[in-house]
């Protein structure tokens, strides 16, 4: 009997701490803008909206697909967390393929109440208010040049939590985002 369970016990321990790479996740270029939007009172930028993009593929036999994520901002001042953050791909169909398939996303920052922010996106503030525009678009090159020390110092740290699903448990990828 005591043979049944340590082989029973063995084979639980050894299939449950199995670390089978089923999943191979990369970080990808979004070419997508940056989009700042303005308060409702038309004070400041409320908000910014950064682009993010990962591709995703399986890596064995099983259906699997990716579920949501957790997104944990090194400034939770500024981050609404996993609210704050979403990926998407372009066809809705969520399952992996044995080929990369991009999800596109953004990440969410509140920075009416950040000074440094709001001081850097100023120009930005001025030219929504001189067009009566509730929205800009600013593209991601020109962003990332202007707004460098805010990623460096704001952004960078940031990770994220992919969680995956082959209909019995959930696998979890994490990851550091990058902002280059």
């Amino acid at each position: 009997m005591k043979s049944i369970i340590f082989i029973f016990f063995t084979v639980f321990v050894v299939e449950c701490s199995s670390h089978e790479n089923i999943v191979s996740v990369r970080q990808v270029q979004n070419d997508s803008p940056v989009i700042l939007r303005i308060r409702k009172d038309r004070t400041a930028i409320h908000s910014l909206l950064y682009p993010i993009a990962f591709e995703f593929k399986k890596n064995g036999k099983k259906e699997i697909y990716y579920g949501e994520n957790s997104y944990f901002a090194k400034n939770e001042n500024i981050c609404p967390g996993t609210a704050g953050c979403y990926l998407r791909v372009g066809d809705k169909d969520r399952y992996l393929t044995y080929s990369y398939r991009k999800f596109d996303g953004k990440i969410k920052y509140v920075i009416d109440k950040n000074d440094t922010i709001k001081e850097f996106a100023s120009v930005y503030y001025k030219k929504m208010i001189r067009e009566k525009k509730d929205t800009i678009h600013v593209s991601l090159k020109e962003f990332n040049n202007h707004f460098k020390y805010i990623i460096d110092n704001f952004f960078e740290g940031d990770s994220i939590y992919l969680h995956f699903h082959d209909h019995k448990r959930w696998t979890d990828v994490p990851l550091r985002v990058s902002f280059n």
